[in-house]
């Protein structure tokens, strides 16, 4: 023992098992190291390491699900905002928030996190002026682009999910341009790329777009619209290809199938309101089997 008091601290470092290195950090900076990990490198760690993987005592959940809770947060907040006029984003907040305050036209607010692969939860909180007020509001997964001209391509005013070339030939092959291997080819139950898709609070109906020839507004299985303020959380399964909606806490059902590739989420907005996003657990395949049935 006395010897050992003698060595030099890196020189002791190097006598400590690795197990023992990690002993001596505290959790919370363990979890910062952690929370640079993308999903699948949290998962990963989670697996193979019982100090991340399993709750240790008084803790609510693993350091490796507290990384991920707190880099979701953060990557949540990174929104890109496509066109400023009117409208203001908190990003250094969680959740995030969209605030437009004016008729002007769409403007629209990208997440900065990327999902691929797995089951992704979000929930809108949107609230209104006024209840009477038009929910002219589109909430849904994008491709992440970007170098896009907001004066010379948009014209002023953003809207992905409306981009038809036949209408916007610039916007549509500078956004199909952008397109890299990750974003992967959709679903083989579709036979078009499902490059941008929303809840549309307005009537409830299903947008989404190819930025090509493709284009859609259509009803589906369980269609409501969200006429004052409430809750719309979204539910990306890019295991099974598909996004599904829940209505202040309850599932109306799956609006899009189709989707394949990487995604992130976006805020498209043309009325006065704040819209604010904050991630979610997805809700377990098996309880929304059971209690609510096929969409």
């Amino acid at each position: 023992m006395m010897m050992l008091s003698l060595l030099r601290d890196d020189e002791r470092a190097r006598l400590l098992p690795p197990s023992a290195a990690l002993d001596v950090m505290g959790s919370d900076l363990l979890v910062r190291c952690a929370s640079y990990l993308d999903a699948d490198g949290l998962a990963q760690l989670g697996r193979t390491s019982a100090r991340f993987g399993i709750p240790q005592f008084g803790q609510e959940r693993s350091l490796a699900n507290e990384a991920a809770r707190q880099r979701a947060g953060a990557v949540e907040a990174a929104s890109v905002l496509l066109r400023d006029r009117g409208v203001r984003v908190q990003p250094s907040k969680t959740p995030a928030s969209v605030t437009c305050a004016t008729y002007e036209g769409w403007s629209t607010a990208i997440s900065g996190h990327v999902m691929r692969g797995s089951r992704h939860f979000v929930e809108f909180e949107v609230k209104k002026e006024r209840d009477e007020l038009q929910p002219y509001i589109n909430l849904g997964v994008i491709r992440m682009t970007d170098g896009i001209d907001i004066k010379a391509d948009w014209r002023g005013e953003v809207n992905p999910v409306i981009v038809p070339s036949r209408y916007t030939p610039a916007v549509a092959e500078k956004l199909r341009s952008q397109r890299t291997a990750k974003w992967g080819e959709s679903s083989v139950h579709s036979r078009t790329s499902v490059h941008c898709c929303s809840y549309y609070c307005d009537s409830g109906r299903c947008l989404w777009t190819d930025w090509d020839n493709e284009t859609g507004s259509v009803d589906w299985n369980g269609q409501e619209r969200l006429s004052g303020s409430g809750t719309v959380g979204l539910l990306l399964d890019l295991d099974e290809g598909t996004l599904s909606v829940f209505k202040n806490g309850r599932r109306l059902g799956t609006m899009k199938d189709g989707l394949g590739g990487e995604y992130c989420w976006f805020v498209a907005v043309a009325s006065p309101c704040t819209t604010s996003i904050s991630r979610g657990r997805a809700p377990n395949r098996s309880v929304i089997a059971k209690t609510t049935g096929p969409a």
